[in-house]
């Protein structure tokens, strides 16, 4: 994991990665760090979202097949079935999470090592290693989780509910847009409310170095630090009260929809079932798909929050180390 490159004509060592920060430049430090990582996992993934349809149509299967035409021996071969689809599943979840994990161990300890390697490089005094403990502590830490998610989670997550919604329009067409129509107001309105989110949060990052500052600097009860100490606190809380008042109306929105959903489905194909123009399997089945379209659905939008938010924690990173490289 070779991030560091020789800069300038001085022969000063600069992380290439500090270099540009910008609305990409996350990525492009993902790329750079993590490349086969980050294609192991995307091969794990993709074996991931097509074992987790299996289930689903064994589901309609057991229902219309086994149970419907009282087969017990197809009942129990279908059952070991399922109970094989969901055993390797697990497994193969169990291995993408492993993988993750370390991914994120190993970013982390080499962002830690570049800050360290910067402000050994930067000098500085007590306020800049104040704001340092920050990046340390926290601000690398949630760059790090992101990058073993950046390319996975989306890849997972966005694969099974298109993977499920072309299922259900296999199955069943009007299931399958009334899922589509169920989950559109949430795609609208979470990319909007993030970009309060994400002013809050550059904001809170600041405040958290500047507390860092005050405790490094402060010398006594009546030195200006000291003085500075509580009304940064304060208003490091009011920042994160704020991002915590969207975040939960976004979450709010996600298990209204997520209610909601069902009850639909049960409406409209319940409807369809007296109608004849689907079995009591396709509305098991919906039900069921529904709920695989959900989880992933809010898995995704949790992942827009948590990459928004990395981008912001590594662009103030970004910038904080390579002005350290640049004095």
């Amino acid at each position: 994991m070779r991030l560091l490159r020789v800069a300038g004509t001085g022969g000063q060592r600069e992380p290439g990665w500090a270099a540009a920060p910008g609305a990409f430049s996350v990525y492009r430090f993902i790329w750079a760090a993590t490349r086969a990582d980050q294609v192991r996992l995307c091969l794990v993934t993709l074996l991931v979202v097509p074992v987790s349809m299996v289930p689903l149509e064994l589901q309609r299967r057991i229902t219309n097949e086994a149970i419907g035409r009282r087969q017990l021996g197809l009942l129990a071969l279908l059952g070991l079935a399922y109970l094989a689809a969901i055993l390797l599943q697990g497994w193969l979840k169990y291995r993408l999470n492993v993988r993750r994990g370390r991914v994120v161990e190993a970013v982390a300890l080499e962002l830690r090592r570049l800050v360290h390697a910067a402000a050994l490089a930067g000098g500085g005094g007590a306020r800049e290693r104040g704001a340092l403990v920050s990046m340390v502590a926290a601000e690398a830490e949630d760059v790090a989780g992101f990058v073993a998610e950046s390319l996975s989670v989306p890849l997972l997550q966005g694969g099974t509910v298109l993977a499920t919604l072309a299922y259900l329009l296999w199955v069943q067409p009007l299931l399958a847009a009334l899922a589509t129509v169920l989950y559109l107001p949430e795609l609208v309105v979470v990319p909007w409310r993030q970009r309060t989110i994400n002013r809050l949060g550059r904001l809170h990052v600041r405040l958290v170095r500047a507390l860092g500052d005050a405790l490094v600097t402060e010398r006594g009860r009546a030195s200006p630090a000291a003085r500075r100490f509580p009304l940064l606190a304060e208003r490091a809380l009011a920042a994160r009260v704020a991002a915590y008042r969207v975040k939960f109306f976004l979450t709010f929105l996600g298990n209204l929809l997520d209610a909601a959903g069902p009850l639909g489905v049960l409406v409209v194909g319940g409807w369809l079932v007296v109608q004849g123009r689907a079995s009591m399997g396709t509305l098991v089945v919906a039900i069921t798909a529904l709920q695989k379209v959900g989880d992933p659905l809010d898995q995704l939008m949790t992942y827009y929050r948590t990459a928004q938010n990395a981008r912001v924690k590594y662009e103030l990173l970004a910038a904080a180390v390579g002005a350290s490289c640049r004095r």
